[in-house]
């Protein structure tokens, strides 16, 4: 879940009173939609709508002081993933620093985790994973589990259908809720309409629903345009609260808590520094390729074919290369990388597994 930038913090103060006045009145409309959930992690959950953001990495340092007086309530933040090829779990390298801070500014804080789990073991592991790292931390709003691109041919996931899909997120968050945190199920509008991808109907009678719909014109001039049951909207990708640099995603909740959870863990969790930003990928275009027409071949396993020459997100792989596997290889960037043809389309490889054949 991945922007205009911070800018007239008196502005935006005054925005987001009105945001949250119109916000109230607009979820006490909708609460008749909401099923009675049966895991409640945090004191006293009540039916007041609250605004808030999600955040993982791509937001860079956060000044979370900055992001609290701008009137955001709660948080939800990516603690890790399951990468999309090897299947390896992954913490977000600013999850520790964003739980912290954000709890020492007074926001509410949830969590998400991005799955890719392919058997029920994998689940539990990811949800056991979450939990034991969250469990020092003071988290009020649900656990959620998150789980994208399952339909890329390159997806481990691929293979699943519906049922299987379904039953994995079960899993996962019924593991979540024996840990004693409230679960959420979060996918986009057109997953979920009419079934397409999981199985509402069960997801929905038994976990909080975060639906992510983006239309022309949204929050807070009309309600969500997903008409399944749902307790939390994700309205737009595109929004601006002062301390975060660019944009960020945005969420109106149709609950909120009077209290801010206690943590599982009393032990008391590590001190941890800001991370060193994310540094942005070069642009193509700013790359300078030495022209060149050769086959080469590699002897690496696994080696990651991407769309782009850069392995900052595994969004960018498109397949894999196997050992003795050649192509036609156009171009050496002074990056690192190499321009290489395969099926007759532009791809990247990083040059230091390439061997020139002729």
């Amino acid at each position: 879940m991945h922007k205009l930038f911070a800018c007239k913090k008196e502005k935006k103060a005054t925005l987001s009173t009105r945001i949250k006045t119109i916000a109230i009145a607009f979820a006490m409309s909708v609460m008749t939609l909401m099923p009675t959930m049966y895991t409640y992690a945090a004191p006293q959950e009540v039916a007041q709508a609250a605004i808030g953001i999600d955040v993982s990495k791509y937001q860079g340092v956060i000044d979370w002081k900055q992001v609290a007086a701008s009137g955001v309530q709660f948080a939800m933040i990516r603690v890790g993933y399951r990468t999309q090829s090897e299947g390896i779990l992954t913490e977000d390298p600013f999850a520790r620093y964003n739980l912290q801070e954000a709890q020492k500014a007074g926001i509410k804080v949830g969590v998400y985790f991005f799955s890719t789990a392919v058997t029920a073991q994998e689940a539990i592991e990811e949800a056991e994973w979450t939990c034991n790292l969250i469990d020092k931390y003071n988290i009020t709003f649900p656990v959620a589990y998150d789980c994208e691109g399952y339909l890329k041919a390159t997806s481990r996931q691929y293979p699943l259908d519906r049922a299987c899909r379904t039953a994995l997120a079960i899993t996962f968050l019924d593991t979540v809720a024996a840990r004693g945190y409230t679960p959420m199920f979060y996918n986009c509008k057109s997953s979920m309409d009419f079934n397409r991808d999981w199985d509402m109907s069960v997801l929905a009678s038994r976990y909080k629903v975060w639906v992510a719909s983006y239309p022309a014109v949204t929050f807070p001039m009309i309600p969500c345009n997903y008409a399944g049951v749902h307790s939390m909207w994700q309205y737009t990708s595109s929004g601006a609260v002062a301390g975060i640099m660019g944009n960020v995603d945005m969420n109106v909740s149709y609950f909120n808590y009077t209290e801010i959870a206690a943590p599982k863990n009393n032990s008391g969790a590590t001190l941890v520094t800001a991370p060193s930003p994310i540094v942005a990928p070069v642009p193509i275009a700013q790359i300078q390729f030495a022209d060149v027409n050769e086959v080469v071949t590699t002897t690496a396993t696994d080696l990651n074919l991407r769309s782009v020459p850069d392995a900052s997100s595994e969004s960018t792989i498109v397949g894999k290369l196997k050992p003795g596997d050649m192509m036609f290889r156009t171009g050496i960037g002074n990056n690192g990388w190499s321009r290489v043809i395969v099926n007759n389309q532009i791809y990247y490889v990083s040059s230091q597994y390439l061997t020139k054949v002729f």
